[in-house]
């Protein structure tokens, strides 16, 4: 009995946080769905009258140019996991199999990429930027959100290498792979579930960037979603549901993301708990 009433309880709690989540999504979804002229006229959290969505999905784009910010979003978060996954995969198959002299010491410093805020790089890349001719550039950004998503995804491979047996890495050796064949034969493919951890936490992370983008370019066409997102509050008089169709809009391709890989994510994020 005392069993059954606790589990009762954990349950109700549960559903009181599942609630409480879902309100403001809930009610951005109903904004998004109104006509400015239905939002004025009725509660925000009112069942809309007619559908909007399309109509302010249109005058976002016409008024804000929303497609060219989410089209540089997109073409920064691929670039950025890309290489990020390409680079940490190399590295960290070397410091963890080939072992460097002070590979720690290497890993320790690339990692350490991680534990200041990001407030600080602003200054010295904005006058290294400035001086080499890469602020304002699609250029720039790949490269800054590529080295930023290094320490992290180097820390992800790492740890899972580590718990590659070494036989089947001699197994490779005996069949004439050298380091490059054997990480790009054996390592790479049987990691699914770390690049899935990477891929998804470091394209969420561009995605949702409003610092770098907003600091390091001044163009529109440059620009990520996120800066304009931010921009329509205080840009020409933003009309609400304009903005939560866009809010709505941008949400999409990463919850479309942790759809497209939840099998390998929830597997890496299993086998990280294990191995702490």
């Amino acid at each position: 009995m005392r069993k059954t009433l606790a589990r009762t309880a954990v349950y109700v709690a549960i559903t009181l946080l599942a609630l409480a989540w879902l309100l403001p999504v809930v009610t951005t979804l109903f904004i998004s769905l109104k006509t400015p002229q239905d939002y004025v006229s009725s509660k925000f959290y009112a069942l809309p009258k007619a559908f909007g969505f399309l109509v302010n999905l249109k005058a976002a784009a016409a008024q804000y140019k929303v497609q060219d910010h989410v089209l540089s979003s997109l073409l920064y978060s691929t670039v950025g996991a890309v290489v990020a996954i390409l680079c940490a995969s190399m590295a960290g198959y070397s410091i963890v199999r080939l072992k460097p002299r002070f590979n720690f010491a290497l890993f320790l410093i690339i990692y350490s990429g991680t534990i200041f805020p990001f407030q600080m790089y602003l200054i010295p890349i904005y006058k290294l930027y400035n001086s080499l001719g890469l602020y304002d550039t699609r250029i720039g950004m790949m490269l800054v959100y590529s080295a930023i998503c290094i320490p992290f995804a180097l820390f992800v491979f790492r740890g899972f290498y580590t718990t590659i047996p070494r036989e089947i890495e001699e197994a490779a050796k005996l069949d004439g792979c050298g380091p490059i064949q054997t990480l790009f034969r054996i390592f790479v493919p049987n990691s699914k579930a770390p690049i899935a951890v990477v891929a998804l936490f470091q394209a969420t992370w561009i995605w949702n960037d409003l610092l770098f983008g907003m600091v390091l370019t001044r163009r529109e066409s440059i620009r990520p979603v996120m800066v304009a997102v931010a921009s329509m509050m205080g840009f020409g008089g933003s009309s609400i549901p304009l903005l939560m169709t866009v809010v709505f809009m941008v949400s999409i391709p990463t919850i479309a993301l942790f759809v497209f890989l939840r099998r390998y994510f929830i597997s890496g994020m299993v086998m990280a708990s294990a191995d702490q």
